[in-house]
């Protein structure tokens, strides 16, 4: 992996960082990602909800209780298709200031979908010229993971901010953003909205750098004054440690929330008492032929009498882990063997004590690849995988995503195998 590649790969913690790194280009721009494949398989389906997610034949692993990750135990042979087309133009640079405009249409389970629409401007503050002010509808405040393809931070949304405002130790970053993904309750009781603030790249060694996150989220509506014990103020306090080295980079990543979970602005995420999360996760590549990467992710999730009630749960706390190791093998320019495994479980302490628990299960990918290139990040990618799954639920308490009476989740053990081919690319 190149240095270019690593600087992509650790910033964004995925590579669409890189398509939106020249949003300030002349003239049109064009970007985008996708991933997309088949699965086949004759088991019986471990999760219908995840199995309907997907909606391409792969038999989904998705422990119920886990509402942090689409998938559990990793993506590789565990996904849905997704598209992301990013088109953007750039003015001219005039009176020493850049002007541009970027969107971005997705593609997934939902159907089409406009998740970004802004307009941002660099070089209106003549003495902090890499500052950035923008306005509109985008990802932002995102802390994000590449082998579970989640974010452990997020505050995406309509909104307006400043970025890269340079203080001399750091980058500040500020921003105000609501809900992109639905339109604000019918009872006019609001939503939380977010104010972001962040510090990057704070230098604390010649390879170890450090980021400070501080954002706070309270109710606007026509209503909302009425409603603050269904949506009170919440608050979200983080930090982020990022480690180069000659083999690649180590990055931890640490949450506290207050009446929220890793997001303000998802409406579908609920909102704890407190909740505790953060991811360790890293690549390396060890020699000129293999690569690791890794991640340790953990969400705690307390929900005390107020919080059960505006959730409607009956989970007291659930406590969520997650262990996925992918290893590559590239064999030359054409070709490379993967083999991810992933360990999850899920602590449940319920309303009910009969209902307590601890849900379980690993999966493991076998995955042979033709690409472009033999690095890490080359794209395209052809994958023909095999995946088996196999999980122990003893309780089904934490319902708030595929946990009802019809679709086909029971307690016990269950395993399933899958084959299939994906492809991944971007541009």
């Amino acid at each position: 992996m190149n240095r270019t590649q690593l600087k992509y790969a650790v910033l964004s913690g995925c590579v669409l960082f890189a398509l939106s790194a020249n949003a300030n280009e002349d003239g049109f721009t064009f970007h985008g990602y996708a991933k997309g494949g088949i699965g086949l398989t004759n088991d019986d389906i471990l999760n219908q909800g995840g199995y309907d997610w997907a909606n391409n034949g792969m038999n989904i692993f998705r422990l119920p209780g886990n509402t942090y990750t689409n998938s559990s135990g990793g993506r590789l042979g565990n996904e849905a298709n997704w598209l992301e087309l990013h088109f953007g133009y750039g003015w001219a640079q005039q009176n020493d200031m850049d002007w541009a405009i970027h969107s971005n249409i997705v593609h997934g389970d939902g159907g089409l979908a406009l998740d970004e629409l802004a307009i941002n401007t660099a070089g209106v503050i003549p003495s902090n010229p890499e500052a950035t002010i923008w306005a509109g509808k985008r990802y932002f405040n995102r802390v994000e993971t590449f082998l579970t393809d989640s974010q452990s931070m997020s505050n995406d949304g309509l909104g307006f901010g400043i970025e890269n405002y340079d203080l001399g130790f750091a980058k500040l970053h500020l921003g105000v953003t609501r809900n992109i993904y639905e339109e604000a309750p019918a009872d006019g009781s609001g939503e939380l909205v977010a104010l972001t603030s962040s510090l990057s790249f704070i230098e604390l060694a010649e390879k170890l750098t450090l980021n400070l996150y501080a954002n706070f989220g309270t109710p606007f509506g026509p209503d909302s004054e009425n409603k603050t014990d269904d949506k009170p103020d919440a608050y979200q306090f983080a930090t982020k440690f990022l480690l180069l080295s000659d083999s690649g980079y180590d990055e931890l990543f640490i949450r506290y929330s207050k009446n929220a979970s890793g997001s303000m602005t998802r409406s579908w995420e609920a909102l704890p008492d407190y909740q505790i999360g953060g991811f360790w996760q890293g690549i390396h590549t060890l020699t000129d032929n293999y690569t690791l990467s890794y991640i340790w992710q953990h969400e705690t999730a307390n929900f005390d009498e107020d919080a059960r009630r505006r959730n409607d749960i009956r989970v007291k706390n659930s406590h969520w882990n997650a262990f996925v190791a992918r290893n590559t093998y590239a064999w030359n320019q054409r070709t490379s063997t993967e083999l991810e495994l992933g360990y999850e479980y899920i602590d449940i302490t319920a309303e009910s004590a009969g209902d307590d628990g601890t849900n379980s299960g690993y999966k493991a990918t076998l995955s042979q690849n033709l690409h472009l290139g033999g690095n890490f990040w080359d794209r395209p990618v052809i994958r023909f995988f095999v995946t088996y799954a196999e999980q122990d639920v003893q309780t089904l308490a934490y319902d708030r995503w595929d946990v009802d009476l019809n679709n086909g989740i029971t307690t016990g053990k269950a395993d399933a195998l899958t084959f299939g081919a994906q492809f991944e690319a971007w541009w």
